[in-house]
């Protein structure tokens, strides 16, 4: 009674525009003072203080989680978005929080593997425990939030409710009293958008002015569905209504009866991956020619500003080759990340995912498997992570083991150049440009890789229960333009990071072995420059050349192919190395040297494409794979299953075209 005599004083006293939210919930935890712990004493302001975000899947926790922290993680129109918390920190008024982002769930009834972690992030009750749940809800679909909202107070959260997208429900007639909301629920309610930053404002200040206390320890909800619907209902009907005469019709609906046709839809899906496609060449064009520009003015600046020497050759002939041979190509991968981004955003690739449910049941899974395989198109790491969504391991595994197949951003770089070498580039009937016909050609070959892969391995593997797929399908969203732009610069900035620091190593690494042999050491150094065969990469180039040459590669390609075992994008940089191009940075230059005689044949570029297509080559999936399956025996037999489909598919269209 004390605590609710003083939270009235402050109400009153201090104009502050949510005391009247802590007042209700000092009304409601008043009557159970006796039993509850005691409060805590008003927080040092050096302290760090615990929240999370929680929430219904798709409902702007990650999009309010960055603007809280100004941390970038990745947000979009679907479901899964995140499968791992995230973690960050703020300040407010002189206070400190760190903030987590868990995944978000519809129940504590945990299937998945990234259901399990939300439950346990809500059910923890150790030292490092949340102390405030902001429980992010869809405004315009109160009654399908409040189900986890209630399981969560009945298990001993301390709660704050945001109601994002309130302006939408606004906009759609949908008046909601906040202050009786507020009433019956017992808990603060706080209107927001995080898309738009509305609101923010006001949800830190009640976080900054809640009442702290010891929490609770959480207990499992045994609670029947039935009866907290009940509530629901009851609740909802005292609090929302429509505006008289106002009746709102889902705007996708009309869009809803061709993107999901059975005909039709399907056609707008091979034509939407048509036209990303032919636009990666088209729009990239112009950016790429300015990159090598750059990186020529710049190579030839260090060769005439550096002595003549092993520093030079290191910088001018090894560094700059291989970071500019994948850089140059960044063009391409930027709008490729561009392009998926708002297929997500838009809430396309729901529908898409709804679309293929039938073609992957065909081999043994369901439509939730669809959202990892197309994100893999940009990288295999977060698709294998996605995968966390899909409840029965069996399906899992399968997903994670032919996600691989799917052609992801790293190999877009090999595509380009080989695919170069093979047509010209030019436009088919004054629209369509060859290499994008192809480059379509690939990614589709190697969804249909993926999709036989699966229905060889559900052939092999029992499957012991049908998995249900339900995916709440949303609504058709304008992008926001501010977030997609820092997305795709975020996303870009970590392929150059990341990539850059594997090819930057392999690049000095594959200079030094192609400049040195063992005749160096035994000339005390004499010997100014040694011949490429000679060299310690040309020895063992020319070692594994017996088993290579029946796909149409020389020494010099079996270098190139073994560097980029670490990294695919590796082989631009390396073949530029090899080769000896004087002007790396130039792709024209590239194409014309090894287009020549002595460079790699049209029968040969056709046998890298179909070995890059479907190699594992890629360290860091291997990892992922291994850290994911707990064991390095599934990440090995994906090695060596890819690895000969590989050489199979390479020795089958070389035999055939030479």
């Amino acid at each position: 009674m004390v605590y609710f005599q003083a939270a009235r004083f402050v109400c009153f006293v201090l104009p502050h525009p949510d005391a009247r939210y802590c007042l209700r919930l000092a009304a409601r935890n008043s009557d159970s003072e006796k039993n509850k712990p005691p409060r805590l004493r008003s927080p040092s302001l050096n302290s760090l203080h615990r929240l999370a975000l929680s929430g219904n899947p798709n409902s702007g926790k990650s999009t309010l989680f960055n603007e809280l922290t100004g941390l970038q993680q990745k947000t979009g129109n679907l479901p899964g978005v995140t499968v791992e918390k995230k973690s960050g920190q703020f300040s407010y008024k002189k206070k400190r929080f760190q903030i987590i982002d868990i995944p978000g769930i519809y129940s504590l009834h945990a299937r998945s593997a990234d259901e399990l972690v939300a439950t346990s992030l809500i059910l923890d009750n150790s030292r490092e425990a949340a102390e405030l749940f902001i429980f992010v809800a869809d405004a315009t679909q109160l009654r399908k939030s409040l189900f986890l909202f209630l399981q969560m107070q009945e298990a001993g959260c301390e709660l704050i409710l945001a109601l994002n997208m309130f302006d939408l429900a606004e906009k759609r007639g949908l008046m909601i009293d906040l202050d009786l909301l507020s009433r019956e629920l017992g808990v603060p309610v706080i209107p927001i958008s995080a898309s738009k930053k509305t609101g923010i404002t006001e949800l830190q200040d009640c976080i900054s002015s809640y009442a702290l206390q010891t929490p609770v320890p959480k207990q499992v909800v045994h609670t029947k569905a039935e009866t907290f619907y009940t509530r629901i209902d009851t609740v909802l009907e005292k609090v929302q209504k429509w505006e008289a005469g106002k009746i709102y019709e889902r705007s996708g609906d009309k869009w809803d009866r061709y993107l999901l046709h059975p005909v039709w839809g399907y056609l707008s899906f091979f034509l939407i991956l048509f036209v990303i496609f032919q636009s990666v060449f088209f729009l990239a064009e112009l950016p790429r020619q300015w990159i090598e520009s750059g990186f020529l003015i710049l190579g030839t600046w260090l060769g005439t500003l550096l002595p003549q020497g092993p520093i030079n050759g290191l910088l001018v002939n090894g560094v700059l080759p291989g970071l500019s041979g994948v850089l140059m190509f960044l063009p391409q991968i930027g709008f490729l990340f561009l392009f998926l981004i708002l297929l997500e955003d838009s809430g396309y690739m729901v529908r898409a995912t709804l679309l293929m449910d039938k073609v992957m049941r065909k081999a043994g899974l369901n439509g939730r498997s669809v959202i990892p395989m197309i994100s893999g198109v940009a990288c295999a790491i977060p698709a294998i992570l996605a995968t966390r969504t899909i409840a029965q391991p069996r399906d899992r595994l399968i997903t994670m083991f032919v996600i691989p197949f799917v052609s992801c951003s790293a190999r877009l770089p090999v595509f380009v150049l080989l695919v170069s070498l093979i047509l010209p580039n030019e436009r088919f009937l004054g629209v369509f440009n060859y290499p994008g016909l192809a480059l379509t050609g690939l990614y589709l070959l190697g969804f249909s890789a993926a999709f036989g892969t699966a229905w060889l391995m559900n052939r092999g593997m029992k499957k012991q229960t049908q998995d249900l797929f339900l995916m709440e399908i949303p609504e058709y969203r304008l992008p926001h333009w501010p977030v997609v732009l820092r997305q795709i610069g975020s996303r870009c900035m970590s392929f150059i990071t990341e990539a850059g620091k594997i090819i930057l190593g392999v690049s000095i690494l594959l200079w030094a072995l192609s400049n040195y042999g063992p005749a160096d050491f035994h000339s005390g150094g004499a010997q100014t420059q040694t011949p490429l065969e000679e060299s310690f990469a040309g020895i063992g180039g020319k070692a594994i050349e017996p088993l290579i040459a029946p796909l149409g590669y020389d020494w010099k390609i079996g270098i190139a192919i073994v560097s980029s075992f670490v990294a695919r994008e590796v082989f631009v940089g390396s073949i530029s190395t090899l080769y000896h191009i004087d002007n790396p940075d130039d792709h024209d230059s590239i194409i014309q040297i090894l287009g020549r005689e002595d460079g790699i044949s049209g029968a040969t570029a056709v046998s890298l494409v179909f070995f890059y297509l479907f190699a594992l080559q890629c360290v860091s999936t291997m990892v992922v794979m291994k850290k994911e399956t707990g064991g390095w025996k599934w990440p090995l037999i994906q090695f060596f299953f890819m690895g000969t489909v590989a050489y199979l598919s390479a020795l089958i269209a070389y035999q055939l075209l030479s």
